[in-house]
């Protein structure tokens, strides 16, 4: 994936990767979200989860591998960069133009195995 950008200037320039990535980190965070379709079509306890409440308890009891957050969910991240242990993707922008993401909240996360959280809260 190449891009060109029409301006030396390095505001513009990095404006441009920022846009990119975001744009890539959305990809990413929908690709959990159509392997967690997959997983409860197919009636299995999904790997992939998403949600405020589910969140907590993933990260209470030591079970989220990595999350793909919005950055108006600050609470919870800082809270979890404090953690340490897990893998933090902040997504920018305005979250109802965030295509799937953006329906699902802002916030989609990755469990280390499959779990029925609701066993767990």
């Amino acid at each position: 994936m190449s891009g060109h950008v029409s301006s030396s200037s390095t505001p513009d320039i990095y404006d441009y990767f920022k846009q990119r990535r975001s744009a890539h980190n959305v990809a990413e965070a929908e690709k959990l979200l159509s392997q967690m379709l997959v997983d409860v079509s197919k009636g299995e306890t999904a790997l992939i989860a998403t949600g405020k409440k589910e969140a907590q308890i993933a990260f209470q009891n030591s079970l989220m591998k990595r999350v793909f957050v919005h950055e108006s969910l600050r609470k919870f991240i800082d809270a979890v960069r404090k953690e340490g242990s897990i893998e933090v993707t902040v997504i920018g922008g305005v979250l109802e133009e965030l295509g799937e993401f953006g329906k699902y909240g802002g916030l989609v996360f990755e469990l280390f195995y499959r779990a029925d959280l609701s066993a767990f809260g």
